[in-house]
């Protein structure tokens, strides 16, 4: 009985701890790009939570700027640095990018997206 009692309780212990995302990973292990070294309006290559992506930073909103293919359907999103306090989705920025075509942000995407 004791055996199951414990069992029980490592088990809700387990599930009680949050599961730390990529993103969070790569800014514990340092590999993140820091803010104050970003540039308005560049590219950067990295992690929107566990997924790999391409996003643009706008200096002043403090956002990134990133394509959603969810459902097949591209729509353009904002999220903060992984390093912003906070909930939700953040995005490690880990290396400057070229602009691809397939992950290009419009100007006008940059200024209009919240």
């Amino acid at each position: 009985m004791t055996d199951l009692v414990t069992a029980l309780r490592d088990a809700s212990a387990e599930r009680a701890k949050p599961q730390i995302t990529a993103a969070q990973k790569a800014l514990l292990d340092r590999k993140v790009l820091a803010l104050n070294s970003l540039a308005h309006g560049a590219y950067y290559n990295g992690l929107l939570d566990d997924l790999t992506t391409i996003a643009r930073w706008h200096a002043q909103k403090r956002r990134f700027v990133f394509r959603d293919h969810a459902l097949g359907e591209a729509k353009v999103k904002a999220v903060p640095h992984v390093a912003d306090l906070g909930t939700g989705a953040r995005f490690a920025p880990l290396s400057v990018q070229e602009p691809d075509g397939e992950f290009q942000i419009s100007e006008f995407a940059l200024e209009t997206t919240h």
